[in-house]
């Protein structure tokens, strides 16, 4: 199994890998950090299966890159970008926040749209902010 996760924060990275090999041992696990380059690895291969966090950097973090603007609802359009491109892969959403754009954007408005407009990809989100963030990312992973 082809694993993308799309996530920019390393401890919240490194749980939900863990969590991830636990239930595909045998699965390829690949990782982007932003954005860009979270785009750019969901168009170059073909994925089972993609883990992606909804605020992301633009560009990657390094030592002399800031990763630019932080993009709020980065995992929405990440999404929007799969539609356009008909790339029809599993995606479940796991972030940490219930606001997004200075609280302008709230978890549930973002979940009921993805209900609507992303149904053939979106499959969950989870909010990672709570204690059974593993069993509910477990939960939606049994149904795909």
């Amino acid at each position: 199994m082809q694993i993308l996760l799309i996530e920019d924060n390393s401890n919240k990275l490194k749980q939900i890998k863990r969590v991830l090999t636990e239930i595909y041992p045998e699965s390829n696990i690949e990782e982007a950090y932003s954005f860009n380059s979270g785009v750019r690895k969901v168009y170059e291969n073909k994925w089972n299966l993609i883990i992606l966090d909804m605020s992301l950097p633009t560009y990657d973090i390094t030592h002399t890159e800031s990763g630019g603007d932080k993009k709020p609802v980065a995992g929405k359009n990440i999404m929007k970008r799969m539609l356009n491109r008909k790339i029809i892969v599993p995606v479940v959403i796991i972030t940490q926040f219930e606001t997004f754009d200075d609280d302008r954007i709230s978890l549930n408005s973002l979940n009921a749209e993805f209900q609507d407009g992303f149904k053939e990809i979106w499959k969950g989100t989870v909010f990672y902010g709570n204690d059974d963030w593993s069993i509910d990312l477990k939960e939606i992973l049994d149904k795909i």
